[in-house]
């Protein structure tokens, strides 16, 4: 059975492997590999923290990727990933469905979810359309050489 479970402190290890995989590091605003130091820090922050969320999709127990809620107000800011070797089976979409559900019926102050995705992340991007999500707006940058 394919569900949500929160993060246990076990996880430390297996969400600092999928954050430094390839794709991921590509497709996060910052693409810097990410140091176990700065990792545990901010992992043990985000256990403690009140305004941040953290799942583990599973089916079985086999752990399929991840899903983060950071909380403020009325507002939570998705951000996700799927293990290398479950892309492309649509586990995106399922997660997000998923967690559209957990926050209905535990987080019941929060009215908008919003997800930050980059242009060429289409995988997320196919994923947030087909749960409906609408497209706000686009940011547009230029590299000096």
């Amino acid at each position: 059975m394919v569900r949500l479970r929160k993060v246990k402190d076990t996880d430390i290890d297996l969400l600092y492997k999928w954050a430094n995989d390839p794709i991921v590091r590509k497709n996060s605003f910052n693409t810097d590999i990410i140091k176990y130091e700065t990792h545990k820090v901010w992992f043990y922050k985000m256990m403690t923290s009140t305004s941040i969320h953290q799942f583990i999709l599973v089916n079985d127990e086999i752990p399929l990727g991840q899903i983060r809620l950071n909380i403020i107000s009325e507002t939570a800011e998705i951000g996700y990933s799927i293990a290398a070797e479950f892309r492309g089976m649509g586990y995106g979409s399922l997660m997000l469905k998923l967690i559209n559900d957990e926050l209905k019926n535990n987080y019941p102050n929060v009215k908008k979810i919003i997800a930050k995705v980059k242009t060429q992340n289409i995988a997320s991007q196919k994923a947030f359309e087909k749960m409906n999500y609408e497209k706000e707006y686009l940011s547009y940058s230029l590299v000096l050489k």
